[in-house]
């Protein structure tokens, strides 16, 4: 089956998106509801951002097949001037094991090194072992750990950083 990779910028993109992370981050972590309003309010902010500033908000990218519809995404926003961050990276767990995340991430990772930018950070938890070893691959370094309750479950907090350039 072939899954294209394509702007998030139709109708319903943003609210799948958010859905994907909830059912994700229920299943596998035992986050309840809020980890989807944080998502949603992120996502919600991205847009009223491209809307108004167009391109320098940031890009936001889902995969898609014929058969399933969306089943993951990536996105990029501007922290500063000379910082970006990698954001709603998700696929849903029939996809898992096929590629298509590295290729969420390779899209992304290219649009950064397109940019103005010096480097590229995520936020994530511990325990995503799939995910942070393809950060780890692309070049990522763990850069800090905090533990705290976030989203009704207890969790540490992680900071990856990627050096551009």
């Amino acid at each position: 089956m072939t899954v294209s990779i394509r702007p998030a910028d139709q109708p319903g993109d943003i609210g799948i998106i958010t859905t994907l992370h909830g059912r994700h981050y229920a299943a596998a972590c035992g986050m309840d509801q809020t980890v989807e309003a944080y998502i949603a309010a992120g996502l919600a902010a991205f847009v009223e951002a491209r809307f108004r500033d167009g391109a320098a908000a940031g890009e936001c990218w889902v995969a898609e097949s014929a058969a399933d519809g969306i089943v993951g995404s990536i996105g990029i926003t501007r922290a500063d001037a000379r910082t970006l961050q990698l954001r709603w990276f998700i696929l849903d767990a029939s996809q898992r094991g096929q590629g298509l995340g590295r290729r969420l991430l390779d899209t992304a990772l290219d649009y950064c090194r397109a940019q103005d930018a010096d480097r590229v950070f995520l936020l994530t938890v511990a325990g995503l072992n799939p995910a942070h070893h393809l950060y780890r691959k692309a070049g990522f370094e763990l850069t800090g750990a905090t533990p705290g309750r976030q989203w009704g479950v207890e969790l540490v907090e992680q900071r990856f950083d990627l050096i551009l350039g």
